[in-house]
């Protein structure tokens, strides 16, 4: 009775757990949103404001604008550019126990199978039945 009251409990503890690392990845998911979007408008602002200033350094419009364009281009290759650098490194896999298990565990099947296209099931079966009639009188 007292380990059940104590599994429950337990229980309990680890639901309050995971409702508080919820809440707190909601929280942290809510504020990043908001960074973004004010990094977003202060970008923003500042093109606006490079583009103003050229205006004023008798630059047209139109190639203030276009000048402002090749910059961000330039930039967002070189961003791309360095990506590879910043990638992560994986390591080679090596094959574990279990996989290595299955992967035979699939090619017994694969024997099996191509057996009973070749023999037949009913033989086969009659094959196993008779083995294992044999290894049971060896006792």
């Amino acid at each position: 009775m007292l380990r059940s009251a104590l599994a429950l409990l337990s229980s309990l503890q680890v639901g309050l757990r995971i409702k508080q690392a919820i809440e707190r990845s909601l929280r942290q998911a809510v504020v990043i949103a908001i960074a973004a979007v004010v990094l977003i408008c202060a970008a923003g602002f500042g093109l606006l404001a490079a583009q103003q200033t050229l205006i004023a350094h008798g630059f047209p419009p139109a190639v203030a604008a276009g000048i402002v364009a090749a910059s961000l281009a330039l930039l967002g290759v070189l961003i791309l550019a360095t990506l590879p650098l910043f990638a992560r490194q994986r390591k080679p896999e090596v094959p574990s126990m279990l996989a290595a298990g299955t992967e035979g565990g699939g090619m017994l099947d694969q024997g099996v199978g191509r057996a009973m296209q070749t023999v037949g099931p009913v033989t086969l079966l009659a094959i196993a039945f008779i083995a294992g009639l044999l290894a049971s009188r060896r006792k």
